[in-house]
């Protein structure tokens, strides 16, 4: 058969696995629309439990009463005896007296008067809720067992006794855990508040619990015997002052001190004037002893005696020479150089001079001497300096007796200041702590009158009142949160399904786990809506892959097999035939029948394959079916044999079933199943396999791809079938605009 092959259909080939395109937002409305159900049944489990459950919880009532800290019993202004710091109200923080206040309020001693005063079962029955029962529900039970003759008589063999409930226990700890107290920021006031489920016991235990705090904190801060106690300490304290005092009296007394700072302030200047007057004293001595030295090695160097005059004559012999040697040196200039004469006039000149040296020397003359006054003054002036050191040195030995006796008084004074200066201490702190105890002792008394009178540092400044409405539940918040917890638990479950789904849901998640590539991807068909269409147009572009390579490589027989049953193979199978016989070819499409199963088709005819293998049996002709003309079907069963058998029969069939049609299209079994129809598929022309979205593992297809291709076949191509869209055409809609769910 002659057909013409439509152009512009791409050559199927197998292509690298492309990276995985990125979680947009498609991959985010699939996510959320595949586990819609779920999302909206988690949504919808919590904000059910969440509404009723708040609408059956218990009510609880809070009470509260405000507590204001006054300085009313706040002790008098105090001074340390030694540093003399002075610590006032103020130095105690605003945050520890509240803190002090709220630890009294919620002492253990309090709770219990609390109780006493209302007694267990009042408390125990205000505190309960609606459904403690079922809190205590085993307890019960274990009690009630307890009880029974058997068992109490194991338990007593075994030594066990039951401990009695300690009602009174049970109905302090329920006061403190539903108590709270806690301070104002930058107030002196502090909150108590009581949770309960009836609210008029919540304001009258409340009210209780400030009275009984009030008259304890008057107890514990009245002072027994304080005031005897300070009276007794300040008549001692006055008698060890005025001891210390007529001590301090005594020592100056003793040594004469008015004023220690004037008196040291007066030896401290004259220690200086002596030490000045002793430096100076000491510096001239020792210019006076330079003085005296230079004089004597100058003295040295003079002589007593000097020459007054001296009178010298001139030597007439050298006026002569002189004459002599300038004619002569003349003369010399009338001769011719080297010559003997001149020669004899040379050393005439050269005795002439030696003659003239000789007679310099000769000086005529005469002399007169006298006293040398230079040295006379000089012997004065070293008499007056040596008369002035010795003047010197009595004057500094008395300044140096004057300077050690200043510094001996200096160093008395100061150990007497030291001495004085502990009697003045101790004066000091007697009388510091005289003060403290006189303050006391009237502050204890001020305090024994403030006890009478009742007055405390701690006013109610508002009274608990019964509530009107519960703080809990909140029943609206509650109902929020319920839907906020399913929301975000909904979309964590559908997010993390996604994340753990190893099933195929669109074709490019096929493409980019397998790396083969997708000829179909095949809708759910759902009858009545545009999944039809596209169902058609998605079989033609398979069918339009397999007549490219009919033309190309001679392709005359198709495997259409699945990783597992029920893929929707014999489905994909059927249509395709369909598709390419709507093409004018002669397709045969050869369905397989297990043993013990019957399967029935338009136009078919059934083939036994033990007979049609055995030799000389010829394949029967097969007729043309009515509705479509150019399809015919075979049907072959597995009756006997092994399956090895059955499968390589199916690859004669196949062989001689081409030479009769354009297109043989075989609709396999599922190769995990029957993995002995691996020994047919080197001998069929290309392989289609079927994978069902949401159903086939990566695994398996991935399995199924390496089988084929061990087995020599030749794979086109996949087929993801039963493929859903699950974003709504109103959400979809500018896709399907721009083109349809083709590539989706």
């Amino acid at each position: 058969m002659t057909v013409s092959y439509p152009t512009g259909i791409p050559e199927t080939k197998s292509v690298e696995a492309p990276s995985r395109s990125a979680f947009g937002l498609r991959e985010h409305l699939i996510t959320v629309f595949r586990q819609k159900r779920m999302l909206l049944t988690i949504i919808g489990v919590a904000t059910i439990v969440a509404g009723p459950g708040s609408f059956l919880m218990t009510n609880i009532y809070s009470a509260e009463v405000r507590l204001l800290i006054q300085n009313a019993r706040t002790p008098f202004s105090m001074s340390t005896p030694l540093t003399g710091q002075v610590f006032t109200p103020s130095d105690i923080t605003q945050k520890d007296d509240v803190a002090t206040e709220v630890q009294i309020f919620t002492s253990p001693i309090l709770l219990d008067k609390l109780v006493d005063y209302f007694g267990n079962e009042r408390v125990l029955a205000s505190m309960r809720g609606r459904w403690d029962w079922v809190a205590d529900l085993p307890k019960s039970v274990l009690k009630q067992l307890a009880g029974l003759p058997p068992i109490a008589q194991a338990l007593a063999a075994i030594g066990y006794a039951p401990k009695p409930e300690n009602l009174h226990y049970q109905a302090v700890q329920q006061i403190r855990s539903h108590l709270n107290v806690e301070g104002v920021r930058q107030t002196h006031v502090f909150v108590a508040s009581l949770d309960s489920p009836d609210p008029n016991f919540s304001a009258d235990a409340l009210n209780a619990l400030v009275g009984i705090y009030l008259d304890h904190q008057l107890s514990i801060r009245k002072g027994k015997g304080a005031r005897e106690f300070f009276d007794e300490q300040t008549k001692q304290m006055r008698g060890e002052l005025q001891q210390a005092e007529l001590r301090l009296q005594s020592f100056k007394d003793k040594w004469n001190i008015v004023s220690i700072e004037d008196q040291k302030r007066h030896l401290l200047q004259q220690v200086t004037h002596t030490e000045a007057a002793l430096r100076e004293s000491q510096v001239q001595v020792a210019e006076t002893e330079v003085r005296i030295t230079k004089l004597k090695e100058r003295l040295a160097g003079q002589q007593e005696a000097i020459p007054l005059t001296n009178v010298s004559e001139r030597n007439p012999m050298l006026d002569q020479l002189k004459n002599r040697l300038m004619q002569m040196e003349l003369e010399y200039a009338q001769y011719v150089p080297d010559s003997p004469a001149a020669a004899e006039l040379v050393r005439e000149i050269a005795a002439v001079r030696g003659r003239l040296q000789a007679e310099s020397a000769k000086v005529t003359g005469a002399a007169t001497s006298g006293v040398n006054q230079t040295y006379q003054e000089l012997k004065r002036t070293l008499v007056m300096e040596e008369g002035r050191r010795e003047s010197l040195r009595p004057r500094l030995s008395e300044l140096t007796k004057q300077f050690k006796s200043y510094r001996d008084s200096l160093n008395v004074l100061d150990q007497r200041e030291m001495e004085l200066q502990g009697l003045m201490r101790e004066v000091k702190v007697k009388q510091e702590a005289f003060d403290v105890y006189l303050k006391k002792e009237e502050e204890s008394r001020i305090n024994e009158v403030l006890d009478r009178k009742g007055i405390s540092n701690v006013n109610a400044i508002e009274h608990a009142t019964a509530p009107q409405t519960p703080i809990r539940p909140r029943k609206f918040l509650n109902i929020l949160i319920g839907l906020l917890i399913g929301v975000v638990g909904g979309f964590g479950f559908a997010y993390a399904s996604e994340y753990l789904r190893r099933t195929f849901v669109t074709r490019e998640e096929v493409e980019d786990t397998l790396g083969k590539p997708v000829l179909a991807a095949l809708p759910l068909v759902r009858p009545g809506t545009s999944d039809t269409g596209s169902c058609d147009l998605e079989l033609r572009h398979t069918a339009q892959q397999i007549i490219r390579s009919y033309h190309e490589r001679g392709l005359r027989t198709v495997l259409v097999a699945s990783a597992l049953h029920g893929e929707g193979r014999s489905y994909v199978a059927g249509a395709l035939a369909g598709v390419l016989a709507d093409q004018k070819f002669r397709v045969l499409l050869i369905r397989f029948e297990a043993a013990g199963q019957e399967k029935s088709g338009v136009s078919e005819v059934a083939v036994d394959m033990t007979q049609a293998a055995a030799p000389g049996h010829s394949m029967p002709d097969v007729p043309e079916p009515t509705d479509h003309p150019h399809l015919h079907c075979l049907l072959v069963r597995h009756r006997n044999g092994t399956a090895l058998e059955f499968a390589e029969s199916v690859g004669e069939i196949a062989k001689t079933m081409r030479d009769r049609f354009d297109l043989v299209l075989i609709d396999g079994p599922a190769l995990t199943s029957f993995p002995e129809m691996r020994v047919a598929i080197a001998g069929i022309d290309g392989t289609v396999l079927v994978i069902e979205a949401e159903r086939t593992v990566s695994v398996a297809a991935s399995r199924t791809i390496r089988t084929i291709e061990a087995a020599g076949g030749h794979l086109l191509g996949l087929v993801l079938n039963k493929r859903r869209y699950i974003i709504p055409d109103w959400i979809y809609g500018r896709w399907l605009a721009a083109g349809g769910r083709e590539g989706v």
